[in-house]
């Protein structure tokens, strides 16, 4: 009969399901992971602690994690713990790691570039990590090292700043007709935005292949969809994640419970 308590208490206390929250500049993206296996994620505009409180009990997940950039996050993991009768551990910049993370000043590296890094060492030994959001970030991982990276201004950010720092121009959408060369201001302003994303993300694809053996992109984000195709077009291979931030933060869970 010990035994048998003994096996029951164990199974018990292992973790089988994960709760992810991704806090971003712009929207939350909440996924339940089983042992690195994406089981649903949902992309929410605002902070609705009611809809993860919903994606939990449909999954009854054994342990919750999230992360944050920007404003605080104290209230809305206090309105998720509620939702979802979980404690929920928050990734700040003392967190244990199963990462390595070289980086001069790490106190400010966004907390949703290590949980990409963390997740992206568990598809490839060498990758350099595009999160295409709010802010464009390519980081290198390589060995299960964070090495660095660049940060520049996302899509819909150069669009809207093109738009608002200037008296004429028009705010353009990211769809339609994009021609190598405008032949009117609103295809010039896409081209120009669009191209330049995909010139960037592809010159600096070619110059860690240079640099790294066996180098893989890994390309995640709210725009990474739409940038996908345009990618592989100019002969950019990648493999794109949608959940990867949400991967790295169940590594991280699990690395620390």
């Amino acid at each position: 009969m010990d035994d048998i308590s003994a096996g029951e208490k164990r199974k018990k206390e292992l973790i089988l399901r994960i709760l992810t929250i991704d806090i971003g500049n712009t929207a939350v993206k909440g996924s339940v992971f089983e042992d690195g296996k994406l089981l649903e994620s949902i992309l929410l505009e605002t902070r609705d602690a009611a809809a993860i409180g919903m994606l939990a009990r449909r999954h009854s997940p054994d342990g919750a994690i999230c992360c944050c950039v920007g404003q605080d996050a104290d209230d809305f993991v206090a309105e998720m713990e509620t939702e979802t009768g979980l404690e929920v551990m928050q990734l700040t910049h003392d967190t244990p790691l199963p990462i390595d993370v070289k980086y001069a000043t790490p106190g400010t590296l966004g907390l949703d570039r290590i949980a990409a890094a963390a997740g992206a060492s568990l598809i490839a030994d060498n990758a350099i990590v595009v999160d295409a959001g709010t802010a464009i970030t390519l980081d290198i991982v390589c060995g299960n090292t964070f090495s660095g990276g660049n940060i520049s201004p996302g899509m819909r950010l150069r669009f809207r700043s093109l738009n608002h720092y200037t008296s004429r121009l028009p705010l353009v959408p990211p769809a339609g007709s994009l021609p190598s060369f405008g032949y009117d201001t609103e295809t010039a302003i896409r081209s120009g935005v669009v191209n330049g994303i995909v010139a960037e993300i592809a010159s600096a694809w070619r110059a860690a292949c240079a640099e790294y053996p066996g180098m893989h992109l890994l390309l995640t984000g709210g725009d990474a969809d739409f940038l996908a195709p345009l990618l592989r077009e100019k002969g950019v291979e990648l493999r794109q994640v949608s959940s990867l931030v949400g991967l790295g933060l169940e590594r991280i869970f699990r690395y620390n419970k």
